[in-house]
């Protein structure tokens, strides 16, 4: 089974670098609506922020397509710890009753350390930033874009095995 996870914050939401604290000015965005849409297998978002802060963000954005909220106040541990990596993928594991040896996790993130713990793992790990291209100098990116619709839009032709 293949299972799909998303930091929030300056991946699927990329905020300037001089954001004030009207971050929540957040309007629906059909364009990734339409492409989390398309994804084959089950998403969930992973991030270090909140849980009312996850649930805020995706309800203004109207983007409903994600199983399960993993956040700071819902895990005992927060990225980039391993128990916390360890705790998403056997909470996912257990509560879609998968027992099956062969599981993918691909991990849609912005900071190269979570990546990098991520990658230890075995997860695919994909980095949303700006300076993407600098993605091969690191051996625990497998692929990297400027942003999560590039990502998204080539997911399909991308190979994780």
């Amino acid at each position: 089974m293949l299972y799909y996870l998303f930091d929030l914050d300056d991946t699927i939401v990329i905020h300037p670098p001089n954001r004030n604290d009207d971050m929540y000015d957040l309007k629906p965005d059909p364009c990734l609506q339409n492409l989390l849409n398309n994804l084959k297998y089950k998403s969930f978002i992973y991030t270090n922020g909140t849980y009312g802060h996850a649930e805020l963000v995706l309800n203004k954005m109207k983007l409903d397509n994600f199983k399960k909220i993993y956040a700071r106040d819902t895990m005992p541990f927060m990225k980039p710890h391993i128990k916390s990596f360890n705790f998403v993928q056997k909470n996912i594991l257990f509560q879609d009753y998968n027992t099956d040896l062969n599981n993918t996790f691909i991990f849609f993130e912005d900071t190269l350390e979570n990546l990098r713990m991520a990658k230890n793992l075995g997860w695919f790990t994909i980095w949303i930033n700006p300076h993407y291209n600098r993605g091969k100098l690191y051996d625990f990116v497998d692929y990297s874009f400027p942003n999560i619709y590039d990502a998204l839009y080539k997911i399909n032709s991308l190979k994780f095995y």
